[in-house]
């Protein structure tokens, strides 16, 4: 159970689960209610690569290398960054890459031809981040529970504006954020509080885009 636990919250990093979300949303069938909207699903497979990679450098690839550079300079303790204090500096790193991300999205499509969950995306993560940013003064909220929060806010609000939602990848969003938190809380990393707190948090931000 303990090695299980390690390999879900690695599987399931918080800086991975918004570009899991991204591919289901551009992968899997989809169907707007609203026709001027285009779907995520429909566009051409190269466009759909070029951006995910963009998502992957400014969510995983950029941010995995800055906290690879806090360890070895020995600003935070371990890359798990137990220490709620050591939190603050990764944390602002992240807020950076998000409002990058969100600003060269918007540089890229001027003209808002691509569909919006591009720019839903990234800003709900800058103000999850934001907001995260501000409570670890006072408790070590958990990032995992909040990745899941974000993942599975995003969903909720994209599948409540198709044809027929898919109610398959909703649960199977839920199901995760239930074995993370559980692998976290198992671990003993957090307290209760502090993953349900993240979780909930995260996600109800999310459902405002």
């Amino acid at each position: 159970m303990l090695k299980l636990s390690h390999i879900i919250s690695w599987i399931f990093l918080p800086l991975l689960m918004p570009l899991y979300a991204l591919l289901i949303v551009m992968f899997c069938p989809s169907s707007p209610v609203d026709l001027s909207q285009v779907s995520p699903y429909d566009l051409p497979a190269q466009i759909k690569w070029v951006l995910w990679s963009v998502f992957v450098i400014f969510c995983f690839i950029a941010p995995g290398l800055s906290y690879y550079g806090l360890y070895r300079f020995k600003v935070i303790t371990t890359l798990d960054m137990e220490s709620r204090v050591e939190r603050r500096v990764p944390l602002f790193i992240m807020l950076g890459y998000n409002a990058l991300l969100l600003w060269f999205m918007y540089q890229s499509d001027p003209q808002g031809i691509l569909p919006d969950v591009f720019i839903k995306l990234p800003l709900a993560g800058l103000l999850v981040t934001a907001v995260f940013t501000i409570i670890t003064s006072s408790i070590k909220i958990s990032m995992h529970a909040g990745g899941c929060g974000i993942c599975t806010g995003f969903l909720y609000t994209f599948y409540q504006e198709q044809h027929n939602p898919s109610l398959m990848w909703l649960t199977i969003a839920f199901m995760v954020s239930g074995l993370v938190v559980g692998s976290r809380w198992y671990l003993k990393k957090h307290t209760f509080w502090e993953l349900f707190t993240g979780f909930i948090i995260a996600f109800l931000i999310t459902l405002q885009f």
